[in-house]
């Protein structure tokens, strides 16, 4: 697992000098012939879809033409302190999970799933409760410290459970199994529970929270704006789907399904890996009242930034505590976080 999540941040470095994700220059050139190519056909660089995603995901039936994937295996088990490992039911059978002990309070606590970045899993070491560097701690420990219960599940043809893995598809529905799951736990407050993810994590994040209607609020760090783009760049494991069929590519793409998000969505990268597509959602976001909120964090990167930004969202879970959320991040918030990069 330590190993996948340092080959994890060659590989993003590699893909970014391979595309030269991190200038903006270069990524406007090419949205510029993108938007050219379909110009006549939407406003917009790329097809905005009025469809609901988790309609669209009952509709369409995915193609998978490579079985290579290989999960982790199974997930090491956590001391009982830090999490228990449970399991979640899901449409191909039971799921693993990482899951913080009940506190035995006698309250009903927020929550937050959250998911990881890379591919496989949430491995099978003791990675999530051992500490981690600052400038790379993908733990999710923010959550944990501040009292707030974490999931940390797997999906489908993940470590070593059932079904097939087929990439930002059938475990978006694996995702609202968890958050399911999640609700019905004695000491979780079933209005209060959020997703978080980076990397991987943070495009399920996107495209969770466009699928559910049951989270109060979804935040992704470095997520992706759309799967093609992606697959343009270095990828570690073998696509699962047919890629020759552009429907395949929409329906697991955030921005094409930006209007069906419902509850307040933030998104976080730091300025060397931005993808400036971002920007032209954050237009269409104010155009359409959609409530997607973007931070492009001066001095941050793929992985400084998780840190400093989940302190601020526990922080901002904790106080968020009325019928309705009420989290929102100021200038001074993210002047935070950037002060703490320097």
């Amino acid at each position: 697992m330590k190993n996948k999540r340092y080959l994890a941040l060659i590989l993003v470095i590699l893909g970014a000098l391979i595309l030269s994700c991190g200038s903006k220059k270069d990524k406007t050139e090419q949205g510029t012939e993108t938007k050219t190519e379909k110009k006549g056909k939407t406003k917009y660089s790329f097809e905005l879809s009025d469809e609901d995603l988790a309609t669209a995901h009952s509709k369409f039936q995915t193609e998978i033409v490579d079985n290579s994937f290989q999960g982790d295996g199974k997930p090491m088990t956590p001391p009982k302190d830090k999490f228990l490992l449970i399991n979640y039911e899901a449409k191909d059978g039971n799921m693993d999970a990482f899951l913080t002990p009940d506190p035995k309070d006698g309250k009903k606590h927020p929550a937050v799933i959250w998911l990881i970045g890379g591919y496989g899993g949430i491995g099978d070491d003791d990675y999530f409760w051992t500490d981690q560097p600052a400038e790379n701690d993908q733990t999710g420990r923010a959550f944990r410290d501040a009292g707030i219960v974490m999931m940390v599940p797997s999906f489908r043809g993940e470590n070593a459970n059932p079904g097939i893995y087929d990439m930002f598809y059938g475990e978006i529905e694996d995702l609202e199994s968890a958050r399911e799951y999640l609700s019905k736990i004695p000491y979780v407050d079933p209005d209060r529970i959020y997703v978080v993810g980076h990397s991987t994590g943070g495009t399920r994040a996107l495209l969770g929270n466009e699928y559910s209607k049951g989270f109060r609020a979804a935040f992704s760090l470095g997520g992706i704006p759309d799967l093609e783009l992606r697959l343009k760049g270095s990828m570690r494991v073998a696509i699962p789907f047919n890629t020759k069929n552009p429907e395949e590519l929409k329906i697991r793409s955030p921005r094409t399904y930006m209007k069906s998000l419902q509850s307040p969505t933030f998104y976080f990268e730091g300025e060397a890996d931005y993808w400036y597509e971002f920007d032209e959602m954050k237009k269409i976001a104010q155009e359409n009242n959609i409530p997607l909120y973007i931070y492009d964090i001066k001095g941050g990167d793929h992985f400084n930034i998780i840190t400093p930004v989940t302190k601020v969202i526990a922080e901002k879970i904790l106080n968020d505590t009325g019928e309705k959320t009420n989290i929102t991040f100021t200038k001074e918030d993210i002047a935070k976080i950037e002060n703490s990069l320097k």
